[in-house]
């Protein structure tokens, strides 16, 4: 009966040994487990941590990287208007851009992705602006030296134009007949063939007036109108009749004439003779005669009456 109970008693002691035993273990495993779990957590959040803080480094290189084209972009100009217009489209695209960078909707590689196009099509507008730079500075040079040549030949040109004028001034000088031992004076008609130099007005028929047009080789050949104009005493141009019909020009301007002749000049010495029909009496003083042909004076010379 004893052996029973203590059989029993230590049957009932194993039992809770085994029991706490069992518990132990299990402790230690779920400890183990919990610890194991905590460590891999702390790793991936460590994991996540380190892949956060390199994700916000490469958006920050990024952002700077937009900023610095923006910059550049706005430093880029150009007179060409297409390509002002492609500039301003591609600077607004670099804008959106940082846009997106910032507001951290985006995945990192599709902004490096789109960054670099970016990158690309400005370096080649940096290329071609240069190039258009350098052409317009080459072409400026140019127009500066074709500006300069165009200077050196318009100052020929008005020099060669100043010298031709002078000549052909020079030219119509040497052109104008000159009337040479000219000579003017009364005269009294006895009979109307005999004509006698006199110097009283009131005898006077008649008043000739001779001279010679000089040979000239420059003055076109051909018949010459010679007009006489003679001025009496009072300024008064001796003429038929008061009138268009009797009036040349000579010297720019329009004036009576009293005596017309037409003239064969054939670029050789030809003696002339005019006169003029006194038609009221003269009066007494000093009176002039001026000869003229193709517009301008001639010759000039004076005789008295008394």
């Amino acid at each position: 009966m004893e052996n029973t109970e203590s059989k029993e008693v230590k049957d009932g002691s194993n039992k809770k040994l085994n029991l706490i035993l069992l518990v132990l273990v299990l402790s230690v495993v779920g400890n183990g487990i919990l610890g194991y779990m905590l460590m891999q957590e702390q790793q991936t959040v460590m994991y996540l941590t380190g892949e956060n803080v390199e994700i916000t480094d490469e958006r920050d290189i990024l952002e700077n990287d937009l900023k610095a084209m923006l910059a550049q972009y706005d430093s880029l100009t150009t007179e060409n208007d297409t390509i002002s217009a492609q500039l301003e489209a591609e600077r607004d695209k670099v804008k959106d851009l940082l846009a997106k960078v910032k507001s951290s909707n985006w995945t990192i590689y599709k902004l490096k992705k789109e960054t670099e196009s970016l990158r690309k099509i400005m370096k080649g507008f940096v290329v071609t602006i240069d190039s258009l730079n350098t052409a317009n500075i080459k072409l400026m040079a140019e127009n500066e030296n074709i500006k300069g040549e165009l200077g050196q030949e318009k100052s020929k040109t008005s020099k060669l134009n100043e010298e031709k004028s002078q000549l052909e001034g020079k030219v119509k000088i040497g052109q104008k007949l000159q009337a040479v031992f000219i000579e003017a004076y009364g005269q009294l008609v006895k009979g109307n063939t005999v004509h006698k130099r006199t110097d009283k007005a009131k005898k006077t028929d008649k008043i000739k007036c001779c001279f010679t047009i000089g040979a000239n080789e420059l003055t076109k050949p051909g018949n010459k109108d010679v007009f006489l104009r003679i001025i009496d005493p009072s300024g008064k141009v001796l003429t038929p009749k008061e009138d268009k019909a009797n009036m040349f020009e000579f010297d720019g301007v329009r004036g009576l004439y009293s005596v017309k002749k037409e003239v064969m000049y054939e670029n050789k010495d030809v003696d002339v003779c005019m006169y003029w029909e006194v038609l009221e009496e003269l009066s007494s003083g000093k009176y002039i005669v001026y000869a003229y042909t193709d517009g301008h004076e001639i010759g000039v010379t004076e005789f008295t009456l008394k």
